[in-house]
């Protein structure tokens, strides 16, 4: 993959010093038809004022043209930056760098979530960090709340296991879509909501005639000046000046209701710009899976006089955005009443569209998380999207499965089935040998599978609906006045709670019981054990305590022994993290402890 987007990137290069060349062509062009123009204009006139008028007109389409021609130019250019920034931003996730032009999902994060923390979902160098490719608050928002949500429908996860398919397949279209929105600011992400609710402007004095001057306003004008050359031409600069002065008046009538309302508009005018390509994108693509079908199906597509969903709107914001400039201010409001009336029309627009940046941003959220998971399963292409069952006699059977954060070129993968016959599993071993990572991979890949992404794994059938508990990262909290033992009494207490509300569950426990004292710890993690078996709970147990094993021995029918070992070679301890059956004979914590000068009596 690293090669893909390299090639790609190379081609982003030599396409950007083409644009770039014809960028400054264009800007050159445009000054030299600009002076050689007026010359030609004034000269003409002074021959032939009907030729004059004739040259004029060609004229100025000719500088439209080449004005159009720069400004797309300069798009362009824009998009290929954008374009080089995503791929770089891919190749280096690739090559194990983090994620750093989108969001790592910190503000998601709850330490007393069942499973989020235990699991590294959120944060640095977190699930959420790998797969996030949103930049709209909405976006970053449905990937979150799908990371926290089991899916217990199989229906529904197909059609997310069809959508993340057809993003991956959709490479070029993509690409081109998440470098659209790539340069959005993380901060501004909430901008997305901000535009979604954007208010109908306030009432506006003399607004009925306003709303129908408006339209004649051009005819006013013609009339003005075919009136004047008929009676008396002399006196038209008494009728321009009536006329402004009556717009000026207009204006400043509504200046105190408007103001305000403008201030809003500008910010939301800024973001607009940001959301407007990947809106364009989305209006001229076509989906075939069912999901994206049904989520953009009232997407803003048809009678719509431009291709871009979002321009007819911009245009007005864009245009309010001009009264900013004092030149063209007076210009714009001599010639009109430019603010009462440019409101008017964003009132009517926003009348006429009332769910529009609703379902506009709705549309993206949805092509930003599946393109997040499109990316992922376009990067990982040996990863496999897992297949769900609703028996009752397996829960797990995973054929190479891996930890997805773990480094590519280190991670370890194992087979692993959980099925009635072993319900409850312990696993022993060493320090540092992999159990608690062990625990980890199962769990994360419950996660994404629910997700519709795809799984580190070869092959992976999961039974429908079971949802993670996690007993792993357990801290104390000065600021919450929480030791360590009451932080693990308060999840054993949720643990106990699983079992009687009717919810499929697999427990991840590792080394219960850590903030007490050694026989106190004993006894309650046997008791823990105990209660999972008698309670047909589904489970994996981590654990220095070979004396746990002694439970495994009277309930053979669910219970078995898993074990990571190390073994030695020039005085170093070296580790293959491959799970094997049975109970750990040896343990290591002495010798890594006289590895760093403390000698064992």
């Amino acid at each position: 993959m690293i090669q893909f987007y390299e090639t790609q990137l190379k081609s982003l290069l030599e396409n950007r010093e083409v644009l770039q060349k014809t960028y400054n062509k264009t800007s050159t062009y445009r000054l030299v038809f600009l002076v050689i123009g007026s010359v030609c204009l004034i000269k003409t006139f002074q021959i032939n004022i009907y030729l004059g008028g004739v040259l004029l007109i060609l004229f100025l389409g000719g500088f439209y043209y080449l004005v159009k021609y720069h400004e797309e130019t300069e798009e362009n250019l824009l998009q290929n930056d954008h374009q080089q920034t995503l791929l770089k931003n891919e190749i280096g996730i690739l090559n194990n760098e983090p994620n750093d032009i989108y969001s790592d999902g910190s503000d998601f994060s709850n330490p007393h979530h069942i499973y989020s923390a235990d699991l590294d979902l959120f944060g640095p160098n977190s699930l959420f960090q790998l797969l996030n490719r949103a930049k709209t608050r909405w976006g970053v928002e449905l990937l979150a709340k799908n990371m926290l949500e089991i899916e217990s429908a199989v229906d529904v996860l197909h059609k997310k296991q069809e959508a993340t398919a057809e993003l991956k397949e959709k490479t070029t279209w993509r690409l081109k879509f998440l470098a659209s929105l790539v340069s959005i600011p993380n901060s501004l992400s909430d901008s997305s909501h901000q535009i979604s609710q954007i208010s109908i402007p306030p009432k506006i004095a003399l607004g009925t005639f306003l709303k129908y001057y408006g339209k004649i306003v051009p005819l006013v004008w013609i009339a003005l000046f075919v009136g004047f050359y008929l009676i008396k031409f002399e006196g038209i600069g008494f009728g321009i000046g009536g006329l402004v002065l009556f717009h000026f008046y207009l204006n400043g009538l509504n200046k105190k209701i408007t103001e305000l309302y403008f201030e809003q508009i500008s910010v939301t005018g800024r973001a607009l710009q940001s959301f407007s390509k990947a809106a364009e994108l989305i209006a001229n693509e076509e989906f075939s899976s069912k999901i994206l079908q049904e989520a953009l199906k009232d997407f803003p597509r048809a009678n719509l006089q431009s291709k871009n969903p979002i321009e007819d709107f911009s245009l007005i914001v864009k245009r309010l955005e001009m009264r900013k400039n004092m030149i063209a201010w007076i210009f714009l409001t001599s010639a009109r009443p430019f603010e009462p009336i440019e409101t008017l029309k964003m009132g009517d627009w926003l009348s006429q569209n009332p769910n529009f940046f609703k379902e506009i941003f709705k549309g993206i959220a949805i092509l930003e998380y599946y393109a997040s998971l499109g990316t992922l399963h376009f990067n990982n292409p040996d990863w496999c999207l897992p297949r769900f069952h609703e028996e009752t006699e397996t829960f797990i059977s995973a054929k190479q499965i891996g930890h997805p954060l773990i480094k590519v070129h280190k991670a370890i993968s194992n087979d692993f089935e959980l099925n009635n016959h072993n319900r409850v599993n312990l696993i022993t071993g060493s320090n540092m040998s992999g159990k608690s990572t062990f625990l980890r991979t199962i769990g994360i890949n419950i996660i994404l599978a629910n997700m519709g992404a795809p799984v580190f794994a070869l092959n992976l059938h999961l039974r429908l609906g079971i949802e993670p508990i996690c007993y792993m990262r357990i801290t104390d909290s000065i600021y919450e006045n929480a030791s360590t033992f009451k932080a693990e009494i308060e999840r054993l207490k949720l643990v106990l709670e699983a079992l009687k509300n009717g919810i499929l569950h697999i427990f991840l426990i590792d080394e219960m019981l850590r903030g007490t004292n050694s026989e106190d710890k004993l006894k309650g993690s046997m008791a823990l054990f105990e209660k999972l078996v008698n309670e047909n709970a589904i489970a994996l147990l981590a654990t220095h305590d070979l004396r746990l094993s002694e439970i495994s021995a009277k309930h053979t029918n669910k219970v078995k022994n898993f074990y990571f070992e190390y073994s030695t070679a020039n005085g170093e301890l070296i580790f293959d993290y491959l799970i094997k059956e049975g109970v750990c004979k040896s343990f290591n914590a002495s010798l890594l402890l006289e590895a760093i000068g403390l000698k064992m009596s």
